[in-house]
């Protein structure tokens, strides 16, 4: 008996190494293997799309793993990355962002993301949403003027000011388990949609308005801790100032994640990503690491290369049951350096409907949040009559749950 428990565990590890080391191969394969393939001849130099805003890293977490964050999306700045992860908030969560980039150029970032109580489409789980909304100021502009009587006069205006509403739905659409030589991986799939609405003015004089949607798919495999990612963002016909149509920056994101627990309460997040501009000829390759200790303190590294932004990237973050403040910083020239700070907040005291199970050992802990309050005190319970013997008890209906299933 011994010998064959031995042979079925010997069976599963190896099925289990099997399978890790295929997926992350074929992984792997998919997101390194575009960077070989040219640029199409169509698109434009880098900088020739317009709402360049649009590219820029929204999160100090993932700023802090250089911006590696399409596989792993699962908090309320999914939004900005991949919309499948909407699927995967579990308790609602705010959060508030604050970059300060060149001279005086600012962007801030509100989101409310939440799990919705109601199944989705797929029948699978509950769905998630999110809102969002970006404000960013991309500098002053001073326009001087010669007057006829040769004075000159000047004004102050800004460059240009940039609103991006955003509205994101995504839900699991697969949960089953796949046997592989032996290993039974349990493989959870998502999907997600963006909708964003951007109005952008030049000069304080030049005004135009666009529509772009975003689309996002993750793969899991929870007991191995990989995750897949893809999405493809800021898909639009453009923004028109004037008579000239300028096209929005559309980003094919692929990545892959590792997450593994090591030991009493911490675990390692190891990230990669291949960011392949389709509107410029520019591609970049993305690596980061965030290690969470005890459950308090996120420590993160990364760094983006074969980009004119490529340079290290780090970033802290602190986290107190609900609460969590972040802060990155890019290192990579003087033009570059950028600087974030946010600060979310996690409803750990509410529940939407039954509450989902957390797989991330990140946030282990908020899955013990506080129970809600019960409405009303519990009835004392009835003593069942003593059935005579061989007497045979009529059946029970089955507790109905809160929701229903075909």
């Amino acid at each position: 008996m011994k010998k064959n428990w031995g042979k079925m565990l010997e069976a599963g590890t190896a099925g289990q190494a099997a399978l890790s080391s295929a997926y992350i191969f074929r992984c792997l394969l998919y997101i390194i293997f575009p960077l070989f393939i040219p640029c199409s001849s169509s698109a434009g130099g880098p900088g020739s799309t317009s709402v360049q805003i649009l590219k820029t890293d929204m999160s100090p977490r993932a700023m802090g793993m250089a911006g590696s964050f399409v596989a792993v999306a699962d908090d309320i700045y999914t939004v900005n990355y991949n919309p499948a992860g909407s699927g995967q908030l579990y308790i609602p969560e705010a959060s508030a962002m604050y970059l300060t980039g060149f001279e005086d150029s600012k962007l801030q970032f509100l989101g409310f993301g939440m799990p919705l109580p109601v199944i989705g489409l797929a029948g699978v789980e509950k769905a998630g949403m999110a809102v969002s909304a970006i404000f960013s100021q991309s500098g002053k502009f001073t326009y001087r003027r010669i007057e006829p009587d040769g004075n000159i006069s000047s004004r102050d205006m800004d460059a240009e000011t940039t609103r991006v509403l955003s509205l994101s739905y995504g839900e699991k659409i697969y949960s089953g388990d796949i046997k592989i030589e032996g290993y039974n991986a349990a493989i959870d799939q998502y999907l997600g949609l963006s909708a964003k609405y951007i109005s952008s003015e030049l000069l304080e004089t030049y005004s135009a308005s666009a529509l772009a949607f975003d689309a996002g798919w993750l793969v899991r495999e929870p007991n191995l801790g990989l995750t897949f990612g893809a999405s493809l963002s800021n898909y639009g016909k453009g923004v028109k100032y004037l008579n000239e149509t300028s096209p929005l920056p559309a980003i094919l994101r692929l990545g892959l994640s590792y997450e593994k627990p090591t030991f009493m309460d911490q675990s390692v997040l190891l990230v990669m990503e291949n960011d392949i501009y389709l509107k410029e000829s520019l591609k970049s390759l993305r690596v980061g690491l965030e290690y969470h200790f005890e459950k308090i303190f996120n420590f993160r590294l990364g760094y983006k290369a074969m980009e004119d932004n490529k340079g290290p990237t780090m970033g802290l973050g602190v986290h107190h049951e609900g609460f969590a403040l972040d802060f990155a910083l890019s290192l990579a020239n003087e033009v570059f350096n950028t600087s974030q700070v946010a600060f979310t907040y996690k409803f750990t005291g509410w529940r939407v409907g039954s509450y989902k199970k957390n797989t991330h050992y990140r946030d282990q802990e908020d899955t013990h949040a506080k129970p809600e309050k019960a409405d009303k005190p519990a009835a004392p319970a009835k003593k069942e009559p003593v059935k005579p013997k061989g007497q045979r008890e009529p059946d029970k209906k089955k507790d109905s749950g809160f929701f229903w299933i075909d």
